[in-house]
């Protein structure tokens, strides 16, 4: 089972975002994707799982061209995604949020839960177990009662996963998963996504959290202005002077932006150099 990227374009009028990029996946390693802003990450995203339309190109899962496919038909092709913004059910419990998960899984089968309350009853007490059983890998279990919207920030984040992982996907995309999380929490999402993988899950992340990334990652995937700029272990793209000046410009740039703060005085010299740090990409 495999994943290919194959010479894909995408264009938005004259705006190219994705630039014939082929990249490649396998299964029972996590992938990141990253790049700075605007380098087309979430675009590859969205155009697996049908958000987007490709310009030009395939997207093969096991030999399905995902592009032809619509939304649905993707994810019954087995793949699953979280998003930037958190989209639950706010007004659903924890536990009802997964459940409803699994609905698509009735098809071909409501008449016999609606006729036969035996065979409804097995059924929702076979899908229960199953969504406990994915709030307790996550750590969610005490609140599965609560209401979505109630939870923290960090525990909305893992419900989100936990929604998208709840289907056993053959592609499970996270789409910036640790963003607004703080330290211990991070650390929390590293362990569980570690936890989640299996031989035949290919895991495809973008993320801006440079030390979750180099901690996290089997191979890592570096796009600039739509192109694929390197490609590598983690140590490899640290090592990388041109993932270093796409991310923060040539050694001349830095030090210009640094004198510039300094003669601004001690705060914004403080910050400029904070920020410079922030975004290198470093082991945990």
């Amino acid at each position: 089972m495999t994943l290919r990227f194959e010479n894909v374009t995408k264009r938005f009028g004259a705006l190219v975002a994705i630039d014939g990029v082929t990249l490649d996946f396998a299964p029972g390693r996590i992938y990141s994707v990253i790049g700075p802003n605007g380098a087309g990450k979430s675009t590859l995203i969205n155009m697996a799982a049908g958000s987007y339309a490709v310009t030009a190109g395939r997207i093969l899962l096991d030999g399905i061209e995902l592009q032809s496919l619509k939304k649905h038909q993707i994810a019954q092709a087995g793949v699953a995604r979280t998003y930037q913004n958190i989209r639950l059910f706010d007004g659903m419990t924890v536990l009802q949020n997964l459940e409803v998960c699994l609905f698509a899984e009735l098809v071909g089968r409501v008449w016999a839960e609606v006729l036969l309350p035996r065979i409804a009853r097995r059924s929702k007490a076979v899908r229960m177990t199953r969504c406990r059983a994915e709030l307790a890998r996550f750590g969610l279990e005490p609140v599965a009662e609560a209401l979505a919207g109630d939870l923290s920030y960090g525990n909305q984040k893992l419900l989100e996963i936990a929604r998208a992982a709840i289907l056993r996907p053959k592609l499970l995309m996270l789409d910036e998963p640790a963003a607004g999380l703080n330290h211990p929490e991070t650390e929390g999402l590293k362990r569980r996504l570690r936890e989640l993988m299996r031989p035949d899950l290919i895991m495809l992340v973008v993320e801006h959290d440079m030390s979750l990334v180099m901690a996290l990652s089997d191979h890592i995937y570096v796009l600039h202005q739509g192109k694929l700029l390197f490609a590598g272990t983690p140590q490899e793209v640290q090592a990388n002077p041109a993932v270093q000046e796409a991310y923060l410009g040539s050694p001349g740039e830095i030090d210009q932006i640094r004198d510039t703060a300094r003669r601004r005085g001690n705060r914004v010299r403080i910050r400029a150099d904070a920020d410079i740090e922030r975004r290198r990409p470093r082991t945990a």
